[in-house]
């Protein structure tokens, strides 16, 4: 019987140590499985504001092409370009290279980036939707399709 009893105390003993780890695992995954701590806002009076959305985008602007002074976000991404990025415009006359201009730097792409389809197209090249719009466009301008403006906007003039 002695050595029934010791290998029952042993027993006892492994069991012990096996829930151990189990519950000392379980432990580790839910620490590990747990969201990551946000950074928190400095204290009252340290001199620090924390970055605020509107002021990392202005930052950013304001760094857009060596600008001077910040851009104004909305004028920036409605502005004129003379060339559309991946575009191919070769054959286009100088009245349908026109028409072409106005329309992609009128229509606003509907990805949800808030700039024209020649923005778009400049600011993201994987753009789908600017893409597939732009060469819709081209194609309808090449084919005839369109053939007036009236209403679209006009090129900017230079101020000189």
């Amino acid at each position: 019987m002695n050595a029934l009893a010791s290998a029952r105390g042993r027993a006892h003993w492994i069991a012990l140590a096996a829930a151990v780890v189990l519950v000392a695992g379980i432990g580790v995954a839910v620490w590990q499985s747990r969201p990551p701590r946000l950074p928190t806002a400095p204290p009252q009076g340290s001199g620090a504001a924390p970055d605020t959305g509107d002021r990392v985008i202005e930052q950013a602007l304001g760094q857009v092409q060596g600008a001077q002074t910040p851009v104004d976000s909305v004028a920036f991404k409605q502005r004129w370009l003379d060339e559309v990025r991946g575009a191919d415009v070769g054959g286009l006359d100088a009245t349908k290279l026109e028409l072409f201009l106005r329309f992609a730097n009128s229509e606003r792409c509907t990805c949800g980036c808030g700039y024209t389809l020649a923005g778009c197209k400049a600011s993201d090249m994987t753009c789908e939707v600017s893409g597939a719009r732009l060469e819709a466009l081209l194609d309808s301008v090449r084919a005839g399709r369109i053939t007036s403006a009236r209403g679209v906007r006009s090129r900017p003039h230079r101020g000189g």
